[in-house]
């Protein structure tokens, strides 16, 4: 009966965890693997751009990352608790900041449209653009939607 009930409590455990939410890296690199197979059948890319576009394509994600989420997230970190308290000499050193940061990410972006001529078609540079909101709207829906599923619980 003991080892019953302790086989018992040991299935029940291991299916707790099972049912546990995913980690952050597992969570991003899940969005990632997602991303890539929307954008794969969005662009109808040939072997022969694939091959040259997802380096760039990588390479121009990580840095934009690092930029946005990184750069600019630690400069407007503690920006609402010391906002009443802040000089209008540091609101300034900030603001520029922040302006310094968005220019980066917009050569950023001019660069990785650059480096996209002649590896894939103006057309399929506008594709991309176009699933790459459509990405994101369905990323913000299926949110929406798992919150409004977690109230419900």
């Amino acid at each position: 009966m003991k080892k019953l009930i302790l086989l018992s409590c040991l299935f029940f455990t291991t299916l707790n965890l099972m049912a546990q939410p995913p980690g952050r890296k597992e969570m991003k690199d899940k969005i990632r693997a997602l991303k890539v197979e929307f954008f794969t059948d969005k662009l109808d890319l040939s072997s022969i751009e694939a091959e040259k576009f997802w380096p760039i394509f990588h390479s121009f994600d990580k840095n934009y990352k690092e930029l946005r989420f990184k750069k600019l997230k630690g400069i407007k970190k503690n920006l609402k608790k010391e906002i009443n308290m802040i000089s209008e000499s540091d609101a300034l050193t900030k603001i520029n900041e922040i302006a310094a940061v968005e220019d980066e990410i917009t050569k950023l972006k001019l660069k990785f449209l650059s480096q996209l001529e002649g590896v894939i078609s103006n057309k399929k540079i506008l594709l991309l653009k176009i699933a790459e909101d459509e990405f994101n709207r369905r990323m913000m829906d299926r949110l929406k939607h798992r919150s409004k599923e977690q109230k419900r619980q």
